[in-house]
């Protein structure tokens, strides 16, 4: 039987695709957002688990409201997470997981609360991509060595498929149909739920 978390984000891999399409159709409204590579903190060499046990220590708890993040490569996040001061305070400290290649991928921004400002923080007012790395780099040099996990500051051109970020300089368009080539020559995905992503995905371009 796989983790609590795994059958989380399942469930919203399979939901929050076809409530976005719902969204866009009715509010111009979403669901799915992208992953920016400013929002990039660190690679944590370990496995998913153990960045959320480290991550519930330190005060965050699973973002149960989030949208579904998916990069410019189409890696789709696997865990959403978020730091209050309180529970009714302004803003709130999001960091979202991507599992990758060398580790996980950790991403964050500082925002207004969606509990507090839910509609500021639906607009993205207040939202700072700088601020929220900084301080989640300072969490992690404070207590990555106290759960054993060894992370690094990957330069841009060493993390996974840092060339979509260059060719999204160029053109969205031509990062995402680069993205959905290498998709198609990897084998593509199997899945009946990862479908569904897939082309909600491709919608989101």
């Amino acid at each position: 039987m796989g983790r609590p978390a795994d059958t989380y984000n399942a469930f919203r891999m399979r939901v929050l695709p076809a409530f976005h399409s719902a969204l866009d159709a009715l509010v111009g409204g979403y669901a799915l957002s992208d992953t920016p590579s400013e929002e990039y903190v660190g690679t944590l060499h370990c496995a998913e688990p153990e960045v959320e046990e480290l991550l519930a220590s330190v005060g965050f708890s699973r973002n149960l409201v989030a949208s579904l993040k998916i990069r410019v490569d189409g890696n789709i996040s696997d865990g959403s997470w978020v730091s209050r001061d309180s529970l009714l305070a302004d803003h709130q400290l999001h960091a979202i997981l991507h599992d990758g290649d060398g580790g996980v991928d950790v991403y964050a921004h500082w925002e207004y609360s969606s509990i507090r400002h839910p509609y500021r923080h639906y607009l993205a007012r207040d939202y700072d991509a700088e601020t929220g790395v900084r301080l989640t780099r300072s969490i992690l040099s404070d207590t990555a060595a106290e759960h054993d996990i060894s992370w690094t500051i990957e330069s841009r051109h060493r993390r996974h498929a840092w060339y979509f970020d260059l060719l999204r300089t160029v053109s969205e368009d031509l990062a995402s149909r680069v993205a959905d080539v290498q998709e198609r020559f990897l084998g593509g995905l199997t899945s009946e739920s990862d479908g569904i992503v897939q082309r909600a995905v491709s919608a989101l371009r």
